[in-house]
């Protein structure tokens, strides 16, 4: 049983979100680029920089290249996104596909976008399409943080599912070491300590795939997503914590049962 603890312990991940910033470049928008502002440009040299420079002279030319070049940079984006959904143990079977789908359909869109824009003859139509780029997908800014959020809502209650596991199997030892006369007030007050931040985690993030997967870019461009995506991030924080905290106590109450031997 000791050694099942360990095991169940061990593969408790209470990591809980990814660092945005590792998959967003950053970007800021100068006038007279058609581009709005979708990341933190203060952090390290703007992506696409040479392009939104030359593009300042609003030629047919140099506004294509920019727009290829902003496309080509959230095409990786998703990219990396796609492998850390398709490697993430912990998400549902559909949370994953919902964020399989929106990825592919943001793939699609851009790529299609890149054709329209490749093809425009008009500088005031090939301007309003790379203002597209952004404001039509929102990859830096939504979809992103939705990937992250919903992984790491869906990792911190598979950590709390974990954590019931580990509960059952040291509840049992207590319950032995007592019934041969040990003193387990201790275990027993670790085990309990760990069990009150358990339940705390579920109510926090088990609605943040449902809140969050749905968000479309239309929604941030008016102001109602960010604040979902916000107080989400918030609450995964605050369960991340919860669990950490669970597997120190989750820990000291083996050490406290070892110390009976």
């Amino acid at each position: 049983m000791q050694l099942a603890f360990r095991g169940a312990l061990a593969s408790i991940a209470v990591g809980g979100l990814l660092v945005i910033g590792s998959i967003a470049p950053t970007y800021a928008a100068q006038s007279p680029s058609p581009l709005a502002p979708e990341a933190n440009g203060a952090i390290g040299a703007r992506p696409c920089a040479e392009e939104r420079t030359a593009a300042k002279d609003n030629s047919l030319a140099s506004l294509r290249k920019l727009g290829d070049c902003e496309i080509a940079r959230r095409l990786a984006t998703i990219t990396k996104l796609q492998g850390r959904v398709a490697n993430a143990s912990g998400l549902t079977d559909a949370d994953r596909a919902t964020l399989q789908s929106q990825l592919a359909a943001d793939t699609g869109g851009l790529t299609a976008l890149r054709a329209q824009i490749d093809g425009d003859t008009d500088v005031t139509a090939l301007r309003a399409d790379v203002k597209k780029i952004v404001t039509d997908f929102r990859v830096y800014l939504l979809m992103a943080p939705k990937t992250a959020e919903t992984i790491a809502a869906d990792t911190e209650l598979a950590a709390v599912a974990r954590l019931g596991t580990v509960n059952t199997n040291l509840q049992a030892r207590i319950d032995t070491a007592k019934a041969a006369g040990k003193d387990v007030t201790q275990a027993q007050a670790d085990l309990a300590a760990m069990h009150a931040k358990v339940v705390q985690v579920s109510p926090l993030v088990q609605g943040i795939p449902a809140a969050v997967l749905p968000l479309t870019p239309a929604q941030y461009n008016d102001g109602t997503a960010k604040p979902i995506l916000t107080s989400s991030r918030t609450s995964l924080q605050g369960g991340r914590g919860l669990l950490v905290g669970a597997r120190a106590d989750a820990r000291a109450c083996a050490a406290a049962l070892k110390a009976l031997h």
